[in-house]
């Protein structure tokens, strides 16, 4: 027998759109009432809309379970990992452990700091498309020196990263940097050309 799905609806405290998760292993969009797959989930999460994913039988919230089955598949697809192997001990090994229960909220901190990080690195590429590739380029650098010293010294609280201080820089290629920042220069003017040309 198929089982009939739900009325629109949303959490009358939250806003959020609710999903139903049927036996069938289909997913119930209530607010657009139309059946949904995983892609149209992980289209919810980059629109930033909030939701809620519920078992449509005992009405348990089954959010995380669902999330962690699309992480899951992303993870497996060749080429797509985005958690390094190092981490993943790390993360396993954060199960109980005394600052285990700290790590979600410091985890969530640091996300958001690289995402407010990458928007103002796109934000000043955008800035800097009709100025010189070289103070771009230098830019770039420095902040991401910068940001990767803050997550040394933050992760490290973990044990999760350690600084390499013993791995000495090596001397910087003059010639080599000059003709990266012409090459840069170079797709930029040609990116420049052809901006004009679509206006």
């Amino acid at each position: 027998m198929t089982e009939k799905p739900e009325t629109p609806e949303t959490t009358a405290d939250t806003g959020k759109v609710v999903i139903k998760k049927y036996a069938n292993r289909r997913l119930y969009n209530t607010s657009t009432s139309k059946y949904i797959v995983l892609a149209d989930v992980i289209a919810l999460v980059n629109r930033g809309t909030e939701f809620v994913i519920e078992d449509a039988k005992s009405g348990t919230d089954i959010t995380r379970e669902i999330l962690n089955q699309i992480i899951f598949e992303q993870e497996t697809r060749p080429a797509e990992f985005l958690f390094p192997l190092e981490f993943q001990k790390q993360l396993i090994r954060m199960y109980g452990d005394s600052y285990g229960k700290m790590f979600p909220d410091f985890l969530t901190q640091s996300i958001s700091f690289f995402n407010s990080e990458r928007n103002q690195m796109q934000e000043m590429f955008q800035g800097m498309m009709g100025q010189n590739a070289g103070a771009f380029f230098n830019q770039a650098q420095e902040m991401a020196r910068k940001n990767m010293e803050m997550f040394q010294k933050s992760w490290d609280v973990f044990g999760v990263m350690k600084p390499s201080a013993e791995v000495e820089e090596e001397p910087a290629d003059v010639n080599s940097k000059s003709e990266e920042l012409d090459d840069i220069q170079k797709q930029i003017n040609a990116l420049q050309t052809r901006l004009k040309s679509i206006k």
